[in-house]
């Protein structure tokens, strides 16, 4: 049995994948917790890959909600960030309530609202997720606002049309935080996303053989944060390194918060180790890993297939260009979970991949990387800071 706890955090989803590693169990139900406490950066995103892990491990069993009623099952789903994409990752496994029975005839069609209501950004609470299954085949599998009705991707123009009421619903709390500060950044977050979102496009939908992956999902967050610089550090004191980005100065309000916008970019693939190396065991040293994930980050790779059949870069460098001097990354792929700090450590082009320089999320070192479990797929998680300003008419 694994049970996520409403009081998750990143180290303690680390644990899951420990105990989900080293357990002999023949089969391993997953038990849900009734609400998730603080969703803060990266946390519902490193649940989901720890779902996604969890899935396609041979003995994941089923999936427990804790509801004894219909009703109680509907508003589970409605009131809770985390439920939808659980139900749908997890829509092939048995899906239980507390006394055992099957839950997915009630959720079925609360599902599919709960999707209308997604589409149009009017979820509840700062957080716009986007989520693309491409094991459902419906016109819900992929989203709108990243796909034509050719299942092609919209260029970069039309998705900073697609996304605009998304960026005026996490700045909704505060229009002029919208209007003075998340509107003048916007073209650089639109940027960021379909830079990224398009890699999953492209490196994520199959496995690293080439072969389609049931369940799999690609998905994208955006989030407000806005705490007191003293709040942040009190969160995160346990990563010296985003204590250290925290504490490297920034603009904050009248009231000394700082705001904060959160995008977050999650695919269940093969991850980048896997994909490049064409790898279906993780049998190299860590640090090569790690110097797969800076090739990954390297100016003059691309997207294409190199001719002698180099690693090649999925275009991460133009979103640490967009971030320079004032954001923070965290990557999480195979065995790796490693952070740029572009406020203290700014951009620089170098020479070789290899000296791209990269921090364990652990331990914050650049030479001694931890060993996690493997996870499935590839996150990556950016703070970018907002400058506040004053209102003006």
């Amino acid at each position: 049995m694994i049970k996520i706890e409403r009081n998750i955090t990143i180290p303690k989803i680390n644990n899951l994948y420990t105990a989900l590693n080293s357990t002999s169990t023949d089969i391993l139900d997953l038990y849900l917790p009734k609400k998730i406490d603080k969703l803060d950066f990266g946390v519902l995103f490193s649940y989901l890959q720890f779902l996604a892990t969890w899935i396609r491990d041979e003995r994941s069993g089923k999936l427990h909600l804790p509801v004894n009623t219909a009703e109680e099952a509907v508003a589970y789903l409605d009131d809770n960030e985390f439920v939808y994409p659980s139900l749908v990752l997890a829509w092939e496994k048995e899906i239980l309530d507390s006394e055992g029975k099957v839950l997915k005839s009630t959720l079925k069609k609360p599902s599919k609202r709960y999707f209308d209501k997604m589409d149009f950004f009017e979820l509840k609470g700062r957080s716009v997720p986007i989520f693309c299954f491409d094991h459902d085949k419906s016109n819900r599998g992929l989203s709108k606002h990243f796909y034509k009705i050719s299942r092609e991707l919209v260029s970069e123009d039309s998705l900073g049309f697609n996304l605009f009421r998304a960026f005026q619903k996490i700045g909704s709390h505060n229009p002029s935080v919208f209007r003075n500060s998340i509107k003048s950044n916007f073209d650089s977050f639109i940027g960021i996303i379909h830079e990224l979102f398009a890699n999953t496009h492209e490196h994520a939908k199959t496995n690293e053989l080439g072969h389609n992956l049931y369940p799999n999902i690609r998905a994208i967050q955006l989030k407000f944060h806005t705490k007191s610089i003293a709040n942040y550090i009190e969160i995160y004191h346990d990563f010296k390194g985003i204590v250290d980005y925290f504490n490297s100065g920034f603009k904050v309000n009248e009231l000394g918060d700082l705001y904060l916008v959160e995008i977050s970019i999650l695919d269940s693939g093969p991850g980048l180790v896997k994909r490049y190396k064409g790898l279906s065991k993780y049998n190299i040293p860590i640090n090569e890993e790690i110097d797969i994930i800076k090739e990954c980050l390297y100016r003059h790779n691309t997207s294409a297939e190199g001719l002698q059949n180099e690693v090649k870069g999925i275009g991460l460098d133009r979103v640490l260009r967009t971030i320079d001097g004032k954001g923070f990354v965290r990557i999480k792929s195979g065995r790796a979970d490693v952070f740029r700090d572009m406020k203290n450590q700014r951009y620089v082009h170098h020479i070789k991949a290899s000296d791209i320089q990269l921090n364990d999320w652990q331990n914050n070192s650049t030479t001694d990387f931890t060993v996690h479990p493997p996870a499935e797929g590839t996150l990556i998680s950016i703070f970018y800071p907002l400058e506040y300003t004053e209102f003006q008419q």
